[in-house]
């Protein structure tokens, strides 16, 4: 059983998780975060133009700063690198890791994000880490003079191709639709790349090689037929799922969402969430930040009430 009872365990330490702790710490409560990766998905982003006060910075500068300023108060505990394997309820709530350890605390704030989404074809298992990749910030200098593919043409995707064609020679932007999604800014960067190729209303259907990635396989969606490029490298960028396979007790809408109400409530009394992980919308670092603001102070309230 857990020694120690926190006031509030945050599962993730991405802005929205990190936020939510220097917000339970001002108000004086002993506070744990629970979480993988230092802070989450931004620290494999690439740059960062719209956070308010920085003009212009990295995903892992600004995860950087985030934790320096989390370090500063003595009653937030880490513990990093954890994995989340179940939350139960009893009198309070349990947190137990996949390594089983147990933790007890009287609120929980559910941050912990979303995760790539996969494309489930024919070599995508096999080659990862050995050529496919969902993370440009992260393994885009391995492919540095190799002919590369974007497979997504979301935010994520278009900035994965801005980072790429500076180092590669070649690389292909695969898009499902006849138009790209991304914001407008992106577009026009990508468009104006003179080694990136736009394949249109294709999709991805094999990724091929012998112990690396040696070729992607696509269908024309119009025509059907399969052609095939030869690439080195293949970067997917269609999206984010919902990280919360240790959760089955909040309630969640179609997309495996968390639904919470206005001040990151969710069905369970005690529990909150913020950031990616819940329905609000607008996958953004300074909505995270707030939402992490507002599911601290909202856990502050219910322990006031609840004493």
């Amino acid at each position: 059983m857990p020694k120690s009872i926190y006031d509030v365990i945050i599962i993730g330490s991405g802005p929205a998780g990190m936020t939510a702790a220097v917000y339970c710490a001002r108000k004086g409560l002993k506070t744990m975060i629970i979480g993988k990766d230092i802070g989450g998905q931004v620290a494999k982003s690439g740059e960062i133009e719209n956070y308010l006060g920085f003009g212009h910075s990295t995903g892992a500068e600004l995860s950087a700063n985030f934790h320096e300023h989390v370090k500063k108060f003595a009653n937030i505990e880490h513990q990093h690198g954890a994995l989340v394997k179940k939350i139960s309820q009893k009198k309070n709530f349990i947190v137990t890791s996949k390594k089983n350890m147990e933790f007890e605390a009287k609120a929980l704030i559910i941050a912990s994000g979303r995760n790539p989404r996969q494309l489930g074809i024919p070599g995508e298992k096999e080659y990862k880490n050995k050529g496919v990749s969902y993370c440009d910030t992260c393994d885009a200098p391995i492919f540095r003079g190799k002919k590369t593919a974007v497979i997504g043409a979301g935010n994520s995707g278009l900035e994965a191709v801005i980072s790429l064609a500076k180092i590669c020679p070649q690389v292909y932007l695969l898009n499902i639709n006849d138009k790209l999604n991304g914001d407008e800014m992106l577009q026009k960067k990508v468009q104006a790349l003179k080694n990136v190729k736009i394949l249109k209303k294709v999709q991805a259907t094999e990724i091929i090689g012998d112990k690396f990635v040696s070729a992607l396989k696509y269908q024309d969606i119009d025509s059907g037929n399969e052609k095939e490029i030869k690439v080195e490298g293949i970067f997917i960028e269609i999206g984010w799922i919902p990280s919360i396979d240790f959760d089955q007790l909040t309630k969640k809408n179609k997309k495996n969402e968390i639904i919470v109400d206005k001040q990151c409530r969710t069905n369970i009394q005690g529990i909150f969430a913020a950031g990616d992980i819940t329905d609000i919308g607008y996958w953004q670092i300074i909505i995270a930040a707030g939402e992490g603001a507002k599911a601290a102070l909202s856990a502050y309230q219910y322990l006031n009430k609840k004493k």
